[in-house]
């Protein structure tokens, strides 16, 4: 029997399959909430950091197969992932500025990679509802997830960008901070004692702020439609 790329697409990632859409979709909320949950319990301990590490695998794994059914994302995104695994282990125990650049700016293509996919997906009718709220969650988190990525590159780009009750951040800023900081910012929430003081901090965080606030309008929007007018 031939074993084709799409057999295997539709026994791993189809309706029946082992890893349909509702369950990649409850995994990779899961998995993204743990990664903004476990670094602000436990990043001050060995063996947290490690878990975090393991967590923050399992969210790209998650992603990645988010990309599965778009076969040119996909093969396009697995080495952007693959290398910010890499560079994040190595950062881990040699945290560099050059590693610590690299990683960011892998973490932040694939994390838009990811980004777009699921976001044409939630405009596309006939979508599973519950696989639908659940991405529309997750996309939600992932775009604050892509500014922490973004952030932690300008800090080193530019050290001083971003100030703590008054004192910088280091290069290396707490992964807790910097997602703190992207969340708040998202949300509009903004409680003022993380601020971006540098113009080009300023103005990212700026566009954080705004797509927070279209995101929900859009994708409200983008899900009734696709309600509304199921496939022919």
């Amino acid at each position: 029997m031939q074993i084709t790329y799409e057999g295997v697409l539709q026994s791993l990632f189809g309706p029946a399959g082992l890893l349909n859409r509702d369950r990649r979709s409850r995994l990779l909320l899961v998995s993204i909430l743990l990664f903004y949950i476990l670094p602000a319990l436990s990043e001050d301990r060995a063996i947290g950091r490690f878990i975090i590490l393991v967590t923050f695998y399992v969210a790209l794994v998650a992603a990645a197969m988010e990309l599965a059914e778009k076969r040119v994302l996909f093969w396009s995104a697995i080495p952007i992932a693959a290398a910010s695994m890499v560079l994040l282990g190595m950062a881990l125990f040699h945290p560099t500025p050059a590693l610590l650049l690299a990683n960011g700016i892998a973490l932040a293509l694939f994390l838009f990679l990811v980004s777009i996919s699921l976001f044409i997906y939630l405009g596309e009718p006939g979508n599973s509802s519950t696989a639908s709220l659940y991405l529309s969650v997750s996309l939600y988190f992932l775009l604050g997830m892509c500014w922490f990525a973004l952030y932690n590159i300008l800090n080193i780009v530019q050290p001083g960008s971003f100030k703590e009750n008054g004192t910088p951040l280091p290069l290396s800023a707490p992964w807790s901070t910097m997602l703190y900081f992207s969340l708040t910012t998202l949300t509009t929430l903004g409680y003022g004692d993380i601020l971006a003081v540098r113009p080009a901090a300023r103005m990212l965080a700026t566009f954080e702020a705004a797509v927070g606030v279209l995101y929900v309008a859009i994708t409200i929007s983008r899900l009734v439609s696709a309600r509304q007018h199921p496939p022919a």
